[in-house]
């Protein structure tokens, strides 16, 4: 379901609630999800998770919740398939009251046994609604529904015993737009995705022998990065002060 599975309920239930009357700001609507990372089992009873979604305007804001796959290339871009085959969310839709929290309860229904985690995006997308009144008599009432803000959270199911297993593949010298710049990629041949925290880069010089080590400040863009199960990540940095351009041998460690 893409959207709300009858927009009359909704209608019926803001104008129950006295929605004749100036309509909402909904713009100004505002609500936070948590948490923003959950992993599941694949089976048994903890298949099934929870997501809390808080109102903190001070209007109604009315939600849908969805789940897609996650598929991130090797610069990180990620592609998102709908994942609802493999998930029971309830309730897929809210209707959310100023200060109200609704659970959202997210179960597995997929492969029981996977080789290794599986990653995936749940989505929470606010939804536009507003009414236009006739002039002459208020009769009924024409809803307009569009998406504002997202909020997306992770998440995982992951059998027992999993683990990150990242080895740094390769780390060379590139001139990007006539600059000298530091290309590495990672690989994930682990079980688990690793987050690259506390990144450490060692890379010596094959020419002179010259040792730089660059800290997470001097690694932006690759510290804190995500590095899905049995998957490869590129990153590209500037070319490392000190260290003489050239091939290099590099290693690294999470701290």
């Amino acid at each position: 379901m893409k959207t709300f599975a009858t927009i009359g309920c909704l209608a019926s239930l803001l104008l129950g609630a006295g929605a004749l009357m100036a309509p909402p700001s909904w713009a100004d609507a505002t609500y936070q999800l948590s948490p923003s990372s959950l992993t599941l089992e694949p089976s048994g009873s903890r298949s099934t998770g929870s997501f809390q979604v808080r109102s903190t305007g001070d209007e109604p804001v009315a939600i849908e919740i969805r789940v897609t796959e996650r598929q991130m290339d090797l610069n990180g871009r990620e592609t998102r398939p709908d994942a609802e085959d493999d998930f029971v969310v309830y309730p897929p839709q809210i209707l959310l009251q100023p200060g109200q929290v609704q659970t959202v309860r997210v179960t597995w229904l997929g492969e029981p046994n996977p080789e290794h985690e599986l990653p995936f995006r749940l989505m929470a997308e606010q939804l536009s609604i507003a009414f236009d009144e006739p002039e002459a008599e208020v009769t009924t009432a024409v809803v307009r529904i569009n998406a504002l803000y997202n909020f997306v959270a992770s998440l995982y199911v992951a059998p027992r015993g999993v683990s990150p297993n990242v080895v740094l593949e390769s780390a060379s010298h590139q001139n990007i737009n006539g600059q000298d710049a530091l290309v590495v990629q990672f690989h994930n041949q682990g079980t688990a995705h690793q987050l690259l925290t506390g990144l450490h880069l060692t890379l010596t010089s094959e020419a002179g022998g010259q040792t730089v080590t660059l800290n997470p400040e001097q690694l932006q863009g690759i510290s804190g990065e995500n590095l899905l199960a049995q998957n490869q990540r590129q990153f590209t940095v500037p070319w490392p002060a000190g260290l003489p351009v050239g091939p290099v041998t590099a290693t690294f460690d999470l701290r």
